[in-house]
């Protein structure tokens, strides 16, 4: 028997794109899915919408507006498949999605993670382009992209240097690794770079060069309301995981300067190399008090992270 995937949909507030998502999903050429939508409190038609699309294979779950990072992770706590994945109620899946990425992951048992190329809508669904995983449409610009980790075409060192993997829609992961890495943590914007980060620390990654997932840009995406706390996200997460990183992937050889020149031509700050160093310190203080993930204070104290956040350059 094929194996299960479980697809979690958070949704919140988006009546006018959430049936496309959900169908784009049950009308898969793959069909052994579970569809799990955690509804985050909408307070418009989303519901009702909901409602009236009728497929066992479809669960619908409500709760109180809590954000989306937990609306994912009770969704993932309560899938049943052996691959999980996410999609965001406004991007729509390309219908033979699933199943190209899980005869790739059958074949490779040492992938934990798969994302594909992405084609980029707009509110009306119109192209705006495909975007070729690390290949275009950086986040951020590179001096010389040529001596970054773009050269090496490593998934993981690509991931590193920035989310090319765009959004959380377009992952599929093992159970396994979700269960070693842990859920989505309390990111505002970098949920799931955080996330694919932590996956790929002990795991492989796999592109697959098509884009099978449609990945929607609209004013009210969440990544265009607040730059300096994007940009102090973006901090936050090169100070965990460069350090993480370091000797196991980014500096392997005590004398090897093309490493430490891929190191330095991958990394861009955006005129806040200040901040990253001030936030590095703060978390190797606390790891030396003992304090396992110290980045969680940071995320769940407001005080304390607008109190770095001010330092931000926008």
């Amino acid at each position: 028997m094929k194996p299960l995937v479980s697809i979690i949909i958070p949704s919140y507030n988006h009546e006018q794109y959430i049936r496309q998502a959900v169908e784009s999903v049950l009308q898969q050429t793959y069909s052994n899915i579970e569809l799990v939508i955690i509804d985050d409190g909408s307070k418009d038609k989303t519901l009702q919408i909901l409602k009236d699309i009728n497929d066992d294979r479809m669960q619908i779950i409500r709760q109180k507006n809590q954000g989306a990072h937990t609306a994912i992770n009770r969704g993932l706590e309560l899938s049943r498949g052996q691959y999980l994945t996410i999609l965001n109620s406004d991007d729509v899946y390309e219908n033979n999605r699933l199943e190209i990425i899980v005869n790739e992951m059958e074949k490779h048992k040492d992938i934990s993670l798969v994302a594909t190329w992405i084609n980029v809508i707009n509110e009306k669904g119109e192209s705006l382009g495909i975007k070729r995983g690390w290949d275009n449409m950086e986040p951020w610009p590179l001096e010389h992209p040529e001596k970054s980790y773009k050269g090496t075409h490593d998934f993981r060192l690509n991931l590193l240097q920035g989310n090319f993997i765009a959004t959380t829609s377009n992952a599929v992961v093992r159970r396994e690794a979700y269960q070693k890495a842990g859920g989505m943590r309390n990111f505002r914007f970098a949920h799931d770079w955080d996330f694919f980060l932590r996956i790929l620390f002990s795991g492989n990654g796999l592109l697959i060069n098509k884009p099978l997932v449609n990945y929607r840009v609209h004013s009210k995406n969440t990544i265009t309301s607040n730059r300096r706390w994007m940009l102090f996200e973006i901090c936050l997460i090169l100070a965990i995981y460069i350090p993480l990183y370091a000797s196991s992937y980014l500096i392997r050889r005590s004398r090897d300067g093309k490493e430490i020149e891929r190191l330095y031509e991958s990394i861009n700050l955006q005129k806040n190399d200040k901040t990253f160093w001030l936030i590095l310190m703060y978390l190797e203080a606390q790891k030396q008090r003992g304090i396992l993930t110290p980045e969680n204070i940071l995320m769940d104290d407001e005080k304390l992270r607008q109190y770095f956040m001010r330092y931000i350059i926008e």
